[in-house]
């Protein structure tokens, strides 16, 4: 080589140990070791699931047992009923013989009210109906002037009025005749006619026809009169009812017992008179007309008065609204008188004796008194809209309570409520769970309920797990050494490209009662065949309350 040569060749350079720097070295040495751990740590969960299957098996034997299916929901206790006790009226408290924690019954007074008030409200609504109806009889009164009515029966002879004239009192009206019963007044000697002949019987014989008809005596006359041949007579009134041929003026002879009467005597009708007007003004309605009936105590005519009519009517409106406001008053008796509408336990008391009540001031400061019905409870579990139509009034429900743990007590369906409240596009309906035998259940309580919606004793099951889609379930075969059915493995830990170990035969069944741990097997299974339950890794599943869910509990 050249000089040149020679002085462009560097020389090597010497690694001095003690120049490096011991600590780095170690530290990117241990961030590799990491590094390598965590790359064989993926590498590992990146391995066919087939490897997996060779490391673990699960299976479960097929059994006997009881399968209940259920819906669960939560929900607060309540009392069967509960009052709270409010008053209606003002008043001091004279009693409230109860304390909270008593018993009661329906119907016990719980608060009596001083009624001094209304007794004075009563008295004052008393003297307005006397007032009232005072003026309404007066205007009744008046009434009566500007009507006339009949005071005896007969037919219209003859009508000397018509709807529209004026009239003044004592003008004529009509004549009325009635000839259902004749009199006949007939002369008898003065020293036998006396009053006791009113009431007797007399016989009357015709003048004409000689026909004989009985009739009584109604009246004797005190005067006497002289007849032909100087005769002293009094005139017999006789009446006798008319059967049909007898008219005024026709003559008769009359004896009474042995006795003659002195001569004859003349018939005149039982009723034959004018009636006169009672009062004056124009007639508005006239209720008459000739040869017509005329019924005594019928109205004859009505004398038109528009301010009288307005009259009548104000007074009858205000008699009844006076009659209307002591009712009231009346019925007000009742509010002081507080009693209980339920029987229960009193929960709460707000007011004693000597208080006073007063509803426009205490209603913001609660009710006079609770009352619960403790002889059962409820509470509402809120059913899912898919599931309602499995609940059915009467099902079994089994309660639990947070605050009685190891506590079951089972409860009734008593209503299924249509009054759906819908959340977040899920709808949910009310069903209301009666408990008769409630423990130590307090209202308050959470509970959880579950109702038993069907419910298989001594079936065939396995753990829902086993049943594939289709209801297909894999069964251990007795021969290790045999593929399973739709595989290319044997029984020797590995797995087919679904997952499903060797050694097991596929087995469709048919399914009943199905959620939850178990399911029926109705019909493909029998006690004792093993089967297998693909593993389910549950890490990072969760979810929130729904308010219900489906269960089933097992009883071996």
């Amino acid at each position: 080589m050249t000089q040149q040569e020679v002085s462009s060749v560097k020389p090597k350079r010497r690694i001095n140990l003690k120049n490096i720097k011991w600590k780095k070295v170690i530290k990117y040495t241990v961030i590799l070791l990491i590094i390598a751990v965590i790359v064989g740590k993926v590498m590992e969960l990146l391995k066919p699931a087939g490897n997996q299957a060779q490391m673990s098996v699960q299976t479960a034997a097929v059994t006997k047992g009881n399968v209940e299916s259920m819906l669960s929901g939560k929900g607060t206790i309540e009392p069967l009923d509960k009052y709270e006790v409010n008053a209606l009226v003002k008043g001091e408290v004279l009693e409230a013989p109860f304390e909270e924690g008593d018993r009661v019954s329906k119907g016990d007074l719980l608060y009596q009210i001083s009624t001094k008030d209304v007794e004075n409200s009563i008295e004052s609504a008393n003297l307005s109906v006397e007032k009232a109806k005072r003026n309404y009889d007066d205007s009744m009164i008046k009434l009566g002037d500007l009507e006339q009515t009949a005071k005896i029966s007969g037919y219209v002879k003859k009508l000397y009025v018509k709807a529209g004239d004026n009239i003044q009192a004592g003008a004529n009206i009509a004549d009325i005749y009635n000839s259902d019963y004749m009199y006949l007044e007939v002369p008898f000697l003065s020293a036998l006619v006396k009053d006791s002949l009113i009431g007797k019987q007399a016989v009357i014989t015709m003048d004409t026809t000689m026909e004989q008809l009985k009739g009584k005596v109604t009246a004797v006359s005190d005067m006497e009169e002289t007849i032909a041949g100087n005769i002293a007579t009094r005139k017999v009134t006789i009446k006798v009812k008319n059967p049909g041929g007898i008219a005024a003026g026709a003559l008769a002879l009359a004896s009474i017992g042995t006795e003659q009467c002195a001569a004859n005597g003349t018939f005149r009708a039982g009723v034959e008179q004018t009636i006169t007007a009672e009062g004056s003004g124009k007639i508005s309605t006239l209720k008459l007309a000739e040869g017509r009936y005329m019924e005594s105590g019928s109205t004859i005519y009505t004398l038109a008065s528009k301010d009288m009519n307005n009259a009548i009517e104000d007074s009858k409106l205000s008699l009844k609204e006076a009659e209307l406001a002591l009712k009231n008053q009346k019925n007000q008796l009742e509010n002081y008188s507080i009693q209980s509408p339920i029987s229960g336990q009193v929960i709460l008391k707000n007011k004693k004796k000597g208080d006073t009540i007063d509803p426009g001031t205490d209603s913001s400061k609660g009710a006079l008194a609770i009352v619960y019905d403790l002889s059962a409870m409820t509470f509402r579990m809120n059913i899912d809209e898919l599931q309602i139509r499995n609940i059915s009034v009467g099902q079994l429900v089994r309660i639990t309570a947070d605050a009685l743990p190891g506590e079951v007590i089972e409860g009734r369906v008593e209503k299924i409520g249509l009054n759906s409240t819908t959340n977040n596009g899920v709808t949910t309906y009310p069903v209301t769970i009666r408990i008769d035998k409630t423990g130590n259940l307090l209202p308050g309580m959470n509970v959880t309920g579950k109702i038993i919606t069907a419910k298989s004793d001594n079936v065939l099951m396995v753990p829902t797990g086993a049943v594939m889609r289709d209801n297909i379930v894999y069964v251990k075969t007795a021969d290790k050494d045999t593929k399973a059915e739709g595989t290319g493995h044997k029984d020797n830990g590995s797995a087919d490209s679904e997952g499903i170990p060797a050694g097991f035969k596929e087995v469709k069944v048919e399914i009943g009662i199905s959620d939850g741990t178990y399911v029926e097997i109705k019909s493909g299974l029998k006690e004792g065949d093993e089967v297998y339950i693909p593993f389910v890794d549950t890490s990072g599943i969760g979810g929130g309350d729904m308010g219900y869910y489906e269960e089933v509990t097992v009883t071996e």
